[in-house]
């Protein structure tokens, strides 16, 4: 066979398939011979002004054994598009050396090879970017879920401990040292995340600060430690600084019930959130309490849409009592949750639909189901009294969501005097600025607001200053004591004192004895609610109180 046909060969060969190091090697056997090659490999690397350089070479080989400690005979180098260049190292047989002519004409085989290795190469960085997180190029979510399940699906995932942790203000260091350097600070921390691991264990970046590992167990201890307190390098104003990045983790001492790979992440990030949330410890791992619980809240999530349109939920009404007149004058609208024959209290799923984003949808029913009582009421010639429903501050990312109310109540042709909206105070600048144009938006609209859990939250007197309520509603937490003395007197009545002179009422909730009725009378809060007069009722039971008007002594 020619040379000529021999090269056309080549060509034909590697043009068949995108897998270019598997075909090379019959791609090259008639060549060979030509050129005497014994061994061709290629050598993948970063360039030396990457952010990557450093990082281990990837050798390929392409034809014959890669030869050790031998320096190679020819060699070839390309520059890839973007960070990457290839050294195509060649080794001939029998101390054979080419001539010019033969140099020129195997420099035109590396080329076409070249280009067929470039495309093979870059279809691969396509594949793995998608499995790739952007600035730190460790696995993301999908690339970690994808080492999780061949683990799994080999059966060698009891070998592992399952972990996720969140940096510790890591938000600090960026405003610190700004975005950029913030970044780079990142890129560090992740290469010694990765300098950690070994062959057979991964660690992946989830985005943002968030990450994920799969470490043997009997390393579980030492990532831990590992993890509490990494020095990393950052630049400030030219000067080096060492900065210490924590985490927060949750462990998965992966067992027997793990039934697929989303377990890893779920059961991780559990506990990882109760470290956080609950525990306040810098890591916490895995319980059964843990496991009953996000199992409940998995039901609710997965019921809640169904027992929404099913009319599973509901309302509940609790009186506010003008304890000079002993008169209803208010009451607040409570949601219950009828579900397989049990019934859930708020506390056992507002929270759950709060993280998922789904509690809107549930605020927005109780108003309407609060508006069609009042329709009714009125209708019925029983004369209403305002109602308030409370919205989550979840609710307040929603931008129409003032009108959204507005147009439920007109909806039912009530006068909006009869409904009042709760939120509760926060402490969150974001947060406050979003409740104020909301409360604003509702005043503009003649709907009465309040905050509720008043003197709970970490801004209680600005609240009282910058929001543009009707209403505050006392926390219970301020006529609890088993005892009531001095001290609860001079508190209430200073924050009374200056509701009053902004021209705000005020309600007080949780009252469950006389003696706080009596306190309260002093100081000059005379509407409350609580068990001392009535738990929250169905419709009908309130309505016959609210017929009557008036709670007898």
């Amino acid at each position: 066979m020619t040379l000529d046909r021999s090269f056309e060969n080549f060509i034909q060969i590697l043009s068949e398939e995108e897998v270019t190091p598997e075909i090379s090697p019959s791609a090259l056997a008639d060549l060979s011979k030509e050129f005497s090659l014994r061994s061709i490999v290629s050598v993948v690397s970063f360039r030396p002004e990457s952010d990557k350089a450093g990082e281990p070479e990837t050798v390929i080989p392409l034809f014959g054994p890669v030869p050790e400690n031998e320096a190679p005979d020819y060699m070839f180098k390309s520059n890839m598009s973007g960070e990457r260049v290839i050294i195509y190292k060649v080794y001939l047989s029998g101390g054979r050396k080419w001539n010019d002519e033969e140099y020129k004409y195997f420099s035109l085989i590396m080329d076409v090879l070249s280009f067929h290795m470039e495309r093979f190469l870059l279809v691969n960085v396509v594949k793995n970017s998608a499995l790739t997180q952007f600035l730190t190029g460790l696995p993301n979510s999908g690339g970690y879920l994808q080492f999780v399940g061949s683990k799994f699906g080999s059966g060698e995932i009891m070998k592992y401990d399952a972990f996720y942790f969140n940096l510790k203000s890591y938000g600090l260091i960026s405003r610190r040292f700004g975005i950029q350097e913030g970044d780079e600070i990142m890129k560090r921390y992740a290469r010694k995340l990765r300098e950690f691991c070994e062959e057979d264990e991964i660690v992946s970046h989830f985005g943002g600060d968030n990450f994920a590992a799969l470490i043997k167990k009997e390393r579980t201890k030492q990532f831990l430690k590992y993890i509490a307190a990494i020095p990393v390098r950052g630049m400030k104003k030219d000067k080096e600084e060492e900065v210490t990045i924590s985490a927060v983790t949750g462990v998965y001492a992966i067992d027997e019930s793990m039934s697929s790979p989303g377990q890893a992440i779920s059961r991780a990030v559990m506990a990882c959130n109760y470290a956080k949330n609950v525990a306040n410890k810098p890591y916490v791992y895995v319980n059964k309490a843990m496991s009953t619980r996000i199992y409940r809240q998995k039901q609710i999530e997965d019921r809640y849409e169904d027992a929404l349109a099913n009319d599973e939920f509901r309302i509940y009404l609790q009186p506010k009592v003008d304890t000079e007149s002993g008169r209803i004058v208010g009451a607040e609208s409570l949601a219950r949750w009828f579900c397989n024959g049990l019934v859930l209290y708020p506390t056992e799923f507002v929270p759950i639909l709060e993280q998922e984003g789904m509690v809107a949808s549930l605020d927005l029913y109780v108003l309407k189901k609060t508006c069609e009582f009042i329709r009714e009421w009125i209708d019925a010639g029983i004369q209403p009294v305002p109602v308030s429903v409370n919205f989550s501050r979840r609710d307040l990312n929603y931008k129409n969501l003032a009108k959204e109310i507005t147009d439920i109540i007109d909806s039912y042709n009530i006068g909006r005097q009869y409904i009042q909206i709760e939120v509760t105070e926060t402490a969150s600048e974001d947060e406050r600025l979003q409740m104020t144009s909301f409360l604003s938006k509702l005043k503009d609209e003649k709907i009465s607001t309040a905050i509720d859990d008043f003197g709970t939250g970490y801004s209680s007197l600005s609240t009282l200053r910058d929001f543009p309520v009707s209403v505050i509603k006392i926390d219970r937490s301020f006529i609890n004591n088993e005892e009531l003395n001095r001290s609860d007197e001079i508190v209430l009545k200073n924050i009374i004192t200056m509701a009053t002179e902004l021209g705000i009422s005020v309600v007080t909730e949780g009252v469950e004895r006389p003696d706080q009725t009596e306190l309260l009378k002093t100081v000059g809060c005379h509407v409350v609610q609580g068990f001392l007069y009535d738990n929250p009722m169905p419709k009908a039971d309130f309505e016959k109180r609210l017929i009557k008007g008036v709670y007898d002594d």
